[in-house]
């Protein structure tokens, strides 16, 4: 009887391991009132560690509406920043101007100064459910 139960608890316990390994989580990134409705969305997902160097995860979509919603999926719980561009001119990067102002349109999750170089301080969050959607304006 005793090695029954302990059977029956080892495949109740494999049952709740599968099912919260097949939990997946999902960023969702919605952009609003796109003024410019061509060239192409460069998103991606930062770290501390490697701010605007490399991404997490990225990804580059068309443009051809005033809003569009991309989806990262799979993405561990973590503090993350977003970062996006729009590449007017298809040259596949931010055209700056010698001072450093952006010369395409871009926007940042969080609350950065328009007028300096981005501090994560100011446009990390906190990705901690499964399903969450940060809403950014071009």
């Amino acid at each position: 009887m005793t090695n029954l139960v302990r059977l029956a608890l080892m495949l109740v316990m494999m049952s709740y391991q599968n099912f919260v390994a097949q939990e997946k989580t999902t960023l969702i990134v919605e952009f609003e009132r796109i003024k410019n409705t061509s060239g192409s969305l460069y998103i991606g997902v930062f770290e501390k560690e490697n701010f605007l160097k490399t991404s997490v995860m990225g990804k580059s979509i068309a443009v051809n509406g005033s809003t569009h919603t991309v989806e990262f999926e799979n993405l561990d719980f973590g503090v993350y920043a977003i970062s996006v561009f729009q590449d007017l001119n298809a040259n596949n990067t931010m055209d700056m101007e010698s001072n450093g102002m952006p010369l395409e349109p871009w926007a940042m999750s969080g609350n950065p100064n328009p007028y300096a170089a981005p501090y994560w301080e100011d446009v990390k969050f906190n990705f901690d459910e499964n399903k969450k959607t940060v809403k950014l304006k071009i």
